[in-house]
C-alpha cells in the first residue's frame, strides 16, 4: 500500500513547505550523520509543514555530542534503565551496524513504555531513519514497531504528539502503509483523541482513502492478471483500505465536530467516487456506513447531497444484499433536516433521463424503490408524505428512461397508488389527465410485444390503418386501444379545444398505432395551436413528441415526415426567444441523427435543409452531432440507376444551360449530405472557424475514402480544390475552377469531350458488346486499374453480333460544366481562417473572434494517397487536372511543406517509373495524357523549390528529362518546365545539361517542339552560369539542334509555300488557360505543323546560333567557324550551293565577333571635330561591307570605318615614320611637306591605307576587288540611310499595372504609379533610361518634348533592343485627356504588353480592344492581395515619375512612392501568356506557371521577346510570314550598292566622281559615322529572301571553304 502522496496534514498555523519524513529530526542531536532520504518531490510533501526543530525536550541538556555516547537528561526511572538507555541510545546511533540497530530498536520497543516522553523522543529521533523508504524491510519493521509503542505512550506531551503525528504521517515505503495507520489509530486513541493534529488529520483523511483504494484496485488486478489464486483472506491492501474505512467512521461518530463542511464535501466526494469504481461488495458496504455515520452524526453537505443520494440509489438498485443498510441511510437522510433536499434529488432523478446526465438505469430504479417505500408508508415513520401530481409526475418522467426493468418498478410504484383507500382517494381528487398517459405508459412493452410494428428499413408508406393492421392474437388492453384509437380519430373534428388537448397527449403516446391520416391531423393540430412555440408552456415536450413520433420513426410516408419535419423548422425560431440552445439541443440532436441513415431523398432533402439552419448557430456539441450525421450518411452505399448517354457533347450542352441547382445526373444521398457540408463549410468561413474546421476534416476524410460514393468525394473535392489564401494568409473560396488546360489535356471541356462521343465505334471495336447494360451504381466511376472504364459492360456476351456496342455512361464531371459548389461562396477572405497565424500575431481565441489554422497538410496527404493509391477514375483524373491550380498558390501550402516534398517525391518517382496510372481503355486517352498532367503538376512545384534539397532539385530536372521524346506530347512540357528550371534552379540544370542537349537533339524530328527547343536555347545562351561547364562537343549539339532545325525550315517552306488560303485556325487561350493543343483531333493530325511555325523555327534558329556563338569564350570562337559555315550553306534542287541572307548575316557577325569583344565602338573626335586640317575621305565596297577611310593628308592620321550588316566598326590608322638617316637625300616633294603646317602639299591618300591593308603583288581578281564608289549625293545619302539603320533588332512591349478591382480601361490607363512589388519587376525588366535627348531607337517615344514622359525602360544585349512602353511612366492629365489616349496610342500598337494585375480580377483580354494586340503576358500575385487600410496602388494622381538619378532609382524599387514598404510584396508570382483567338497559344506560359520574384523579370523579359519576334513573322504571314531583321535590311543596303556600281570600271570613278584617281574629294574634318559594333538579332524570313549566288573562284574552292575565314585566320 502506497504511503499518502496527496493530501498530507497541514496545520492551520504553518504554511506548507516541502519537507519528508526524515527532515523532522534531521537537526536533532550533533555528531550524527545526515539521512540519506531528502524530501520528497511528491504532492504530499507539498502539504507536510516543515519544523525547523526537533522533538521538544523538557530540558536543554539532552542532546547527542559528536564522538561520545549521549548524555541523558534524567526526570524519574531507575539506574538501571538509565544504563539500558544509554546503551540503546548508542547502538541506535545511525553510524551502528543495521544488525545491532534493529536488536536495540526490538529492545527500546519493549521499555518504551516504562520511559518518561522525554526519553522516548530522543529514543525515536535517533532511530527515526530506520523507517525511511529505502532501508532494508528488516530496518523499517523494526523501526515502525518502535514508532507504535512510542504513539501508544501515555505520557506525551501535546508538542510531542504533534510532532509524532507529523512523523507518522510522513512519506514512506508503500508497504509500511498499514503500520502509518496503526501508530495514527493509537496516537488518536482510536479517533477520540484528535488534540493537536485534528485539523491536518481531517484534511487528510480523502487523500489517504482514494489512495487505498487504487493500491486495492491494482492488486486485485494484479492477481487477476497473473492468474494467482487469490489468499483465503482479504489482501493486505484490502485490509488496509477496510482498517483505513473503520477509522474514518470512528473520527466522524467520536469526533464530529472536527469536521468542517470543505472536509465533509471532500470526504464524500472520495466515497462516492469509491461505490462508482469498487467492484467489492466490502468496499460499498463500508463506503454506506460512513454516508450513514455523517448522515446521523453530522450533516451531508448540500454541494454533495445529488451525489450521495445518487450513489444510495444506485446501490439500492443494484445491490439486493445492501438493502437493509442501504435503506438505513436514505431514510435516516428524508428524516433529517435534508429531507426535503433529499426528496427533491430523488425527484431529479427520476425526471432526469439517464443518458442525459450520465446516470445509470440502476440509479433510476433504485430511486424508484425508494419513491415505492415512501408511497407505501404514506407519511409514516416520519418519512415525507408526496402529492399525487408529484408522484405521477416523477414516474412519467422516469418512464423516459428506455428500459423494462424501470418500467417494472413503475408499475409497483403504481400498484401502491391503489393499494389502500387512502391512495385511492388522493388519486380521485387529482385531475386524470396525467394517469390516462401514465398507465398505457407503464405498459407500452407488453403492448408492444402483442404487434408487429413495420421497421424502418420496410420503406415508405407501409404504416397501415388500424382496421387492416394484423394482430399476433390481439386481446385485452391492446384491443381497447386500438379502438379508443379509431373512435377518437373519427370525432375529432368535433372536439372541444381541452378535449383535442387530451386526446392528443393521448395519440401521441400511442402514435405507433396511428394511421397516416391521423398522424397528419395530430401535426397540424400541433402547428394550429402552436404547442411548439414558445408561448406554449409544454412546448419542449411538444416539441420532441413530434420528433419522436414522426420525424425519427422512418415508417410514417415521406409526405408525413416531410411535414413533421416543416413544423418543427418553422416552431424552431420561436423557441429560441425563451430557451438558449443547451434547452433546446437534446431536441435537435433528434432529428439531426435522423440524417445519417436516410434514404428516402425527399426526407433527406428536408431533414439536410434543417440541419443547415441549425449549423448556423449550433454550439460545438450540436455542430459535432452535425457532422457526425452528415459523415455517416456520407459513406452509406446507394443503389440508384444511372441511364446511359449516347453523346458527351449534348450531355455537357445541356449541362452548361441547366440552372445553378440542377445536376448532371441523378445524385446519391451520400452526395446530398456532402452538399450540405459544403453549404456549412461556405457559411462558416466568416462566422465560425471552429464549424469550418471541423467540417473542413470531415470533406477530408470523404475525399479520402475509398468507400464513399464517386459523386459525393467529387462534390467535396470542388471545394476543396478551390481553397485559396490571400496576401494575409487568409483563407478564401475561388468559385470558378481554374484547370481548363489540363481538363481539355483529359477531354473534359466542351471542345474536347466532344470526341468522346465521335469516337465511339473506336470505343465499340475495344470493348466487348452488350445487348443490355446492368444497372450501374451512381457515383461509381469507372477503375482505373480495370479496363472497362467510361461505360460499363455486363458480365456475358452479346449474341447479337457486333452491330451493338457499349452504352457509354457520362462522366461526373466536365469542365465548366455545371455549377461546381452548392451556393456562391463569399467573395472577400475570411477573418478567422488562415494558413498561418504568424502573419496576423493572432492567436487562437474563444467566441466569435476565434482564429485557426487550416490543415492543409492533411489535404495534401489525402491527395498523395489518391496519387498513390489511384482506384476511381473520375476521382483520380479530377485530381490530376485541379492539383496543379491550386498549387499555384504557394502560400496556401507553406505549412505544409513535408507533404509538399512527398508530393514531389511521388510524383517524380510515378513519371521516372511511368508507374502512374493508365486511363480507361473506353476513354479513348493514353497515358501520355496522364503524364501531361503530372508533369504540369510537378511544375507547379517549382514554385516550392526553395524548401528542396539540392538532390530533390536535380530529380525534378531528371524528372522533366526523362520526359522529353518518352511520349507523343510531353516533350513540349518538358522542354518548357526545363527553361523553368534554368531560371529558378540554375545549378541542377547545370548538372543535368549534357543530358537535357542530348535528349533534345534526339527527338529534333519531332517538328512540334522545335520552336520550344530552340526558345530553350535561345533562354539558356543568356544564362552562363547555367551552361559555365559545357565542353567542347556539347556545344556542337547546340549548334547541331540549330542546324537540324534550320534544314527542317528549308524543307517545309519548300514543300509547303504558305499562302493565305492555307492558314491555319487557332484555339487561344484567353482567360484561363489554354486547352489541349488538338485535343480533339486525330492521331494523324497529331503530327501536322502549322504553316505558320517554319518561319518562326527559322528565325529561333539563327538567333540561337547567333547567340550561343557570342556566348563562346573569345579563343574557342574561330574553332566553330568552319562548322557553322557549313551548315550555313545548303545546296537547292539545282544542285546550286546558297547562302541566304540570314545565313550571310550571321557569317558577317562571327566575322566581326570571332577574335573580338571589344564591344561598341565610336568616331574619332579628331575627325568628328571641326579643324582646318585637310581630310581626304573615300569609300569602297569592300565584299559586303562599306569601307570609309578619312586621312588628315597632313600627318597621315586615319579613320577607318566598316559599315557591315552586324554592325559598324571604327578604327583609327596611323603610319608610323622613321626618322630619316643624315645622309638621306630628299625627294623634291619631301622638301614641300612641312607636317606642321595644314597648307603644305599632300602627303598621304586614303587609297594608301586602304592598299596597305588589303593588296598583295598576288594577282587580285577582279570579282573579289573593292569597288569605289563615287563622291556624289547618292552615294551620300545611301550611307547616310545605312547609318540611320539599326544594328540591334529592336522591339516595343507594353507594360500596364492594374490596381486593386480595376477592370476597365480609362482607370487602368489612369495609374501613374504602382506597387513596391511592380517597381522591383520594373527595376529588374529593364535599366531606365531618360527619353530627351536618347541616343537609341525609343520605339516611337518622343525624344525631345518628354510628351511620353521623361523616363522609360529599356534593356539591350548584343543581339536585340527592347523599349517598354511603361504606362505608369507616361504623363495622365484626366482633365484633357480623360480616356488616355495617348498611352493608348503606344499600348494598342504593340504586339505584346505585359500586365500587372493587382486586381484581385481575372484579366479579360479584351479589356484593351486592339488591331495589333496579339499577346498579353499576365503577372498575378499568386496570393490573392488583401485590400490594405491605405492602398496606393491604384492611385491616379498625377505625381510625377521617378527621376533618373541613382539613389532615386534605389528608393523607387524598395519602396512605394509614398516612402511606405508594401505589405503585400508577392514571394511567387502566377505568369500566364493569353493570345488573341486567331493567334496561336505557343508560349512556355499558354499554361500557367509559378515564378519567384528573383526569376520574374528575367523570365517575362523573355516571354516578352519570344513573342514579339513570333508577333512579328504572323503579322506578315500574308507575304510568307517573312520579318526582315535589322541585319538584313543593313545587308539589302549594301547589296543595293553593289548592284548599283556593280559595273563602275575597278579602280577608278565615274565621271560625277569629282577628283581624279586616286585622290578623292577634300572636304573639312567636322564629318562622322554613326553606328557601333552591336549584333543584331538575325529574324529569318519566310521565303529565300536576297540570295547570293556566289562564284567559288579561280582556285575551285567550295563556298564553305571560301567564306570560312578562320582558315586563313588560326
Amino acid at each position: 500500500m502506497p504511503p499518502p502522496q496527496h493530501g498530507s496534514p497541514q496545520t492551520p498555523e504553518t504554511n506548507p513547505t516541502p519537507s519528508g519524513f526524515a527532515e523532522v529530526f534531521k537537526n536533532f542531536g550533533t555528531g550524527r550523520p545526515k539521512s540519506s532520504i531528502s524530501g520528497p518531490s511528491s504532492t504530499m510533501s507539498n502539504n507536510t509543514p516543515t519544523f525547523p526543530m526537533p522533538l521538544r525536550t523538557r530540558s536543554q541538556g539532552g542532546g547527542l555530542k559528536q564522538g561520545g555516547r549521549p548524555s541523558l537528561a534524567q526526570r524519574d526511572g531507575s539506574l538501571e534503565t538509565k544504563t539500558n538507555s544509554d546503551r540503546i541510545l548508542y547502538l541506535l546511533q545511525s553510524r551502528q551496524p543495521l544488525a545491532e540497530r534493529v536488536a536495540a530498536a526490538e529492545e527500546a520497543r519493549l521499555l518504551v513504555q516504562g520511559l518518561s516522553g522525554e526519553l522516548v523522543a530522543r529514543i525515536w529521533s535517533t532511530a527515526h531513519d530506520l523507517t525511511d523508504k529505502d532501508s532494508p524491510q528488516e530496518s523499517r519493521r523494526a523501526g515502525f514497531e518502535l514508532l507504535l509503542s512510542c504513539a501508544q505512550h501515555v505520557s506525551l506531551s501535546s508538542a510531542e504528539r504533534k510532532d509524532l503525528f507529523q512523523v507518522i504521517t510522513a512519506p514512506a515505503n508503500p508497504e509500511d502503509f498499514h503500520f502509518q495507520l496503526s501508530a495514527l489509530q493509537y496516537l488518536s486513541n482510536q479517533g477520540k483523541s484528535l488534540e493537536q493534529f485534528e485539523a491536518a488529520l481531517i484534511s487528510m483523511l480523502p487523500s489517504w482513502l482514494e489512495e487505498c483504494h487504487q493500491a486495492s484496485l491494482a492488486a486485485r488486478a494484479s492477481y487477476k492478471k497473473e492468474k494467482n489464486s487469490r489468499p483465503s483472506g482479504p489482501l493486505r491492501e484490502e485490509a488496509s483500505l477496510h482498517q483505513l474505512f473503520r477509522f474514518i467512521v470512528n473520527i466522524v461518530k467520536y469526533s464530529p465536530k472536527a469536521f468542517g463542511e470543505q472536509d465533509l464535501v471532500a470526504l464524500l466526494q472520495r466515497v462516492s467516487m469509491i461505490c462508482r469504481k469498487t467492484t467489492s461488495e466490502a468496499d460499498v458496504e463500508n463506503s454506506i456506513d460512513i454516508l450513514d455515520a455523517v448522515t446521523t452524526s453530522s450533516y451531508i453537505p448540500f454541494s454533495v447531497l445529488d451525489t450521495c443520494v445518487e450513489v444510495l440509489c444506485a446501490i439500492y438498485g443494484t445491490v439486493t444484499s445492501l438493502a437493509d443498510p442501504t435503506w438505513n441511510a436514505l431514510s435516516s437522510l428524508l428524516k433529517s433536516s435534508m429531507g426535503e433536499e433529499t426528496i427533491t434529488v430523488i425527484l431529479d432523478i427520476l425526471k432526469t433521463p439517464p443518458e442525459q446526465c450520465g446516470r445509470t438505469v440502476n440509479t433510476v430504479r433504485g430511486a424508484l424503490y425508494v419513491l415505492k417505500n415512501i408511497v407505501c408508508s404514506n407519511g409514516a415513520d416520519d418519512l415525507p408524505a408526496l402529492s399525487f401530481a408529484t408522484i405521477t409526475e416523477a414516474l412519467q418522467q422516469s418512464l423516459k428512461t428506455d428500459s423494462a426493468r424501470v418500467d417494472g418498478v413503475v408499475i409497483q410504484v403504481l400498484s401502491c397508488l391503489f393499494d389502500s383507500e387512502e391512495t385511492i382517494q388522493i388519486a380521485l381528487a387529482d385531475d386524470w389527465r396525467s394517469l390516462l398517459e401514465l398507465l398505457p405508459l407503464s405498459f407500452r412493452r407488453e403492448l408492444d410485444k402483442d404487434y408487429d410494428e413495420p421497421r424502418p428499413d420496410s420503406g415508405p408508406g407501409t404504416v397501415q390503418s388500424p382496421s387492416t393492421k394484423k394482430l399476433k392474437e390481439a386481446t385485452g388492453p391492446s384491443q381497447e386501444l386500438l379502438q379508443i384509437i379509431n373512435n377518437l380519430e373519427f370525432v375529432w373534428p368535433r372536439l372541444s379545444s381541452s378535449q383535442k388537448q387530451v386526446v392528443a397527449r393521448f395519440f401521441v403516446q400511442f402514435h405507433s398505432r396511428l394511421t397516416a391520416h391521423c398522424a397528419e391531423l395530430l401535426i397540424n393540430y400541433f402547428a394550429e395551436e402552436r404547442l411548439c412555440y414558445h408561448t406554449d408552456a409544454d412546448c419542449l415536450t411538444n416539441l420532441d413528441s413530434l420528433i419522436e413520433c414522426f420525424i425519427i420513426n422512418r415508417a410514417w410516408p415521406s409526405s408525413t415526415r416531410c411535414l413533421a419535419i416543416s413544423t418543427v423548422e418553422d416552431c424552431l425560431q420561436s423557441l429560441r426567444v425563451k430557451y438558449d440552445q443547451d434547452s433546446l439541443s437534446s431536441y435537435l440532436e433528434k432529428v439531426i441523427r435522423c440524417v445519417s441513415s436516410e434514404r428516402e431523398v425527399p426526407v433527406l432533402d428536408s431533414l439536410t435543409e434543417f440541419t443547415l439552419h441549425i449549423a448556423a448557430i449550433a454550439d460545438d456539441k450540436l455542430f459535432a452531432l452535425i457532422i457526425r450525421a452528415l459523415k455517416e450518411c456520407s459513406f452509406q452505399e446507394d443503389h440508384v440507376a444511372m441511364a446511359p448517354v449516347r453523346n458527351f457533347k449534348s450531355l455537357i450542352s445541356s449541362s452548361q444551360s441547366a440552372s445553378p441547382t440542377d445536376t448532371l445526373l441523378p445524385q446519391s444521398s451520400a452526395n446530398a449530405a456532402v452538399k450540405t457540408l459544403v453549404r456549412i463549410l461556405l457559411r462558416s468561413l466568416h462566422v465560425s472557424a471552429s464549424k469550418f474546421a471541423k467540417a473542413f476534416d470531415l470533406l477530408l476524410d470523404i475525399a479520402r475514402s475509398g468507400t464513399c460514393e464517386s459523386d459525393a468525394r467529387l462534390t467535396a473535392m470542388k471545394l476543396l480544390f478551390r481553397l485559396r489564401c490571400d496576401s494575409t494568409h487568409s483563407i478564401f473560396v475561388i468559385s470558378t475552377s481554374e484547370s481548363e488546360d489540363m481538363a481539355a489535356a483529359l477531354c473534359r471541356t466542351v471542345d474536347t469531350g466532344s470526341g468522346a462521343g465521335t469516337n465511339e465505334e473506336t470505343s465499340r471495336d475495344r470493348a466487348s458488346r452488350n445487348e443490355d447494360m446492368n444497372t450501374a451504381r451512381l457515383g461509381r466511376s469507372a477503375s482505373i486499374n480495370q479496363p472497362q472504364g467510361y461505360p460499363t459492360r455486363s458480365n456475358t456476351r452479346s449474341t447479337s453480333g457486333p452491330g451493338r456496342g457499349t452504352k457509354l455512361i457520362p462522366p461526373l464531371w466536365m469542365y465548366p460544366g455545371p455549377k461546381a459548389l452548392p451556393e456562391d461562396p463569399p467573395t472577400s477572405a475570411s477573418p478567422l481562417l488562415f494558413v498561418t497565424l504568424d502573419a496576423t500575431g493572432s492567436s487562437l481565441s474563444d467566441g466569435s473572434g476565434e482564429k485557426a489554422v487550416l490543415r492543409l497538410n492533411v489535404w495534401l496527404e489525402v491527395i498523395i494517397s489518391i496519387l498513390q493509391q489511384g482506384g476511381d477514375w473520375e476521382v483520380y483524373s479530377y485530381v490530376l487536372v485541379h492539383l496543379g491550380a491550386q498549387l499555384a498558390n504557394p502560400s496556401l501550402f507553406s505549412r505544409a511543406i513535408p507533404q509538399v516534398k512527398l508530393l514531389r517525391n511521388v510524383l517524380c518517382e510515378q513519371m521516372q517509373a511511368t508507374s502512374f496510372h493508365d486511363p480507361p481503355t473506353s476513354s479513348g486517352l493514353r497515358k501520355a495524357d496522364v503524364a501531361i498532367c503530372i508533369l504540369h503538376n510537378i511544375t507547379m512545384l517549382l514554385g516550392y523549390h526553395e524548401h528542396f534539397a539540392r538532390s530533390e532539385e536535380d530529380e525534378i530536372v531528371r524528372t522533366f528529362n526523362s520526359g522529353i521524346g518518352s511520349w507523343d506530347r510531353t516533350s513540349k512540357v518538358c522542354v518548357n518546365a526545363l527553361l523553368i528550371c534554368c531560371h529558378e534552379m540554375p545549378l541542377s540544370v547545370t548538372r543535368s545539361l549534357n543530358a537535357i542537349l542530348q535528349k533534345m537533339s534526339q527527338i529534333i524530328t519531332q517538328s512540334r517542339v522545335a520552336m520550344h527547343i530552340l526558345e530553350f536555347l535561345g533562354g539558356l545562351a543568356r544564362m552562363p552560369d547555367v551552361y559555365v561547364n559545357l565542353r567542347e562537343d556539347e556545344l556542337r549539339t547546340v549548334f547541331g539542334i540549330c542546324a537540324r532545325y534550320l534544314q527542317y525550315s528549308r524543307e517545309e517552306r519548300q514543300k509547303t509555300p504558305t499562302a493565305p488560303s492555307t492558314r491555319t485556325s487557332y484555339t487561344s487561350s484567353r482567360s484561363s488557360g489554354t486547352p489541349r493543343d488538338f485535343a480533339s483531333v486525330t492521331e494523324s493530325d497529331h503530327n501536322q505543323v502549322p504553316n505558320d511555325l517554319p518561319q518562326y523555327v527559322y528565325a529561333l534558329a539563327y538567333h540561337v546560333m547567333t547567340f550561343w556563338f557570342l556566348s563562346l569564350k573569345l579563343p574557342d570562337r574561330a574553332k566553330y567557324v568552319g562548322w557553322i559555315a557549313k551548315n550555313l550553306v545548303w545546296v537547292d534542287d539545282t544542285g546550286v550551293e546558297i547562302i541566304e541572307e540570314q545565313s550571310q548575316v550571321t557569317i558577317d557577325m562571327m566575322q566581326r565577333t570571332a577574335f573580338s569583344d571589344l564591344g561598341e565602338t565610336a568616331p574619332s573626335a579628331i575627325f568628328a571635330s571641326s579643324s582646318d586640317a585637310v581630310i581626304l575621305k573615300k569609300t569602297w565596297l569592300v565584299g559586303m561591307s562599306i569601307v570609309t577611310v578619312e586621312t588628315i593628308a597632313s600627318s597621315g592620321l586615319s579613320q577607318i570605318t566598316k559599315r557591315q550588316a552586324s554592325g559598324t566598326t571604327h578604327a583609327v590608322y596611323q603610319q608610323q615614320t622613321a626618322v630619316l638617316p643624315p645622309h638621306h637625300v630628299p625627294s623634291p616633294s619631301d622638301s614641300l611637306f612641312d607636317p606642321e603646317d595644314a597648307s603644305s602639299p599632300l602627303n598621304v591618300f586614303p587609297g594608301h591605307i586602304l592598299l596597305q591593308l588589303m593588296s598583295t603583288v598576288a594577282p587580285n581578281p577582279l570579282s573579289t576587288q573593292p569597288i569605289l564608289l563615287p563622291d556624289n549625293d547618292i552615294t551620300k545619302r545611301a550611307i547616310s540611310s545605312f547609318d540611320l539603320k539599326d544594328t540591334v533588332d529592336g522591339h516595343k512591349v507594353g507594360v500596364i499595372y492594374i490596381g486593386e478591382t480595376q477592370t476597365k480601361e480609362a482607370e487602368i490607363l489612369a495609374n501613374v504609379e504602382g506597387s513596391e512589388d511592380y517597381n522591383h519587376f520594373l527595376s529588374g525588366l529593364g535599366t531606365k533610361v531618360a527619353l530627351k535627348g536618347a541616343n537609341f531607337n525609343t520605339q516611337g517615344l518622343d525624344r525631345e518634348f518628354d510628351t511620353d514622359g521623361e523616363f522609360t525602360y529599356a534593356w539591350r544585349d548584343r543581339v536585340t533592343e527592347l523599349v517598354f512602353y511603361v504606362t505608369t511612366m507616361m504623363p495622365t492629365t484626366l482633365s484633357q485627356d480623360p480616356q488616355c489616349v495617348n498611352k493608348k496610342r503606344h499600348i494598342g500598337n504593340s504586339f505584346v504588353n505585359i500586365i500587372f494585375n493587382r486586381s484581385n480580377l481575372p484579366f479579360n483580354f479584351d479589356t484593351f480592344p486592339s488591331q495589333f494586340n496579339y499577346v498579353n503576358i499576365v503577372i498575378t500575385p499568386e496570393a490573392r492581395i488583401s485590400p490594405p487600410s491605405n492602398n496606393t496602388s491604384t492611385s491616379t494622381s498625377t505625381s510625377p515619375s521617378p527621376s533618373l538619378d541613382a539613389d532615386a532609382d534605389a528608393d523607387a524599387d524598395a519602396s512605394t512612392p509614398s516612402g511606405k514598404t508594401d505589405p503585400h510584396k508577392a514571394k511567387y508570382y502566377k505568369v500566364h501568356t493569353l493570345s488573341r483567338s486567331d493567334f496561336p497559344s505557343i508560349s512556355p506560359a499558354a499554361e500557367q506557371k509559378v515564378i519567384s520574384a528573383k526569376a520574374l523579370p528575367a523570365f517575362v523579359r523573355l516571354l516578352a521577346l519570344n513573342a514579339s519576334v513570333f508577333s512579328h513573322v504572323w503579322a506578315n504571314r500574308d507575304d510568307g510570314g517573312e520579318h526582315v531583321s535589322s541585319w538584313r535590311n543593313r545587308l539589302r543596303e549594301i547589296v543595293k550598292l553593289r548592284e548599283r556600281y556593280a559595273g563602275l570600271t575597278h579602280g577608278g570613278a565615274s565621271a560625277g566622281s569629282g577628283s581624279g584617281s586616286g585622290g578623292g574629294s577634300v572636304k573639312k574634318a567636322g564629318g562622322g559615322g554613326s553606328g557601333g559594333s552591336n549584333i543584331a538579332f538575325a529574324e529569318g524570313a519566310g521565303h529565300r529572301g536576297s540570295m547570293v549566288n556566289l562564284d567559288a573562284g579561280s582556285g575551285g574552292e567550295s563556298v564553305v571553304e571560301a567564306l570560312d575565314f578562320s582558315r586563313w585566320t588560326l
